[in-house]
């Protein structure tokens, strides 16, 4: 397990851009952590990190998925709050998610019907006056 304190929303889009980097085309993102944790905030770096615009990164709270398109593959970016994660297959996305795109599930369980065998799990902490990240990458991430 990996871990880094964040003083800022800069810091944690540029973490989440660091770890993008690193991320193979298929790879999913199991995030963790209350409201306002900066889960949304690291993965407007994330889409960055793909060459994504991370500008365009929103909370999917109330719309359950977002897709963000980078040079690297579609990013389907998720929010388990209310649905489950059961109920992300209920959106239809074992037709919609290819091996090139990558996924990022806000209040994602321990268990899903993940689409690929590379998954990592990122949690955000409150820490004094910025956040604590903690992740375990998958095997097989690529080299920087």
């Amino acid at each position: 397990m990996s871990e880094k304190l964040l003083e800022d929303d800069l810091a944690t889009e540029a973490l989440g851009a660091e770890l993008a980097k690193l991320t193979p085309n298929g790879g999913t993102w199991l995030l963790r952590g209350e409201l306002g944790a900066g889960k949304t905030t690291w993965t407007r770096g994330f889409v960055a990190g793909l060459g994504g615009n991370g500008d365009d990164v929103a909370s999917p709270t109330y719309a359950v998925l977002h897709r963000y398109e980078t040079p690297r593959g579609k990013v389907f970016h998720l929010d388990l709050y209310r649905l489950g994660a059961a109920g992300a297959w209920t959106l239809g996305l074992e037709e919609q998610i290819t091996e090139r795109d990558f996924l990022v599930v806000e209040w994602a369980g321990s268990e899903g019907p993940w689409p690929t065998s590379w998954v990592s799990t990122l949690g955000l902490e409150s820490s004094g006056e910025g956040r604590l990240a903690r992740w375990t990458a998958a095997t097989g991430m690529m080299e920087s």
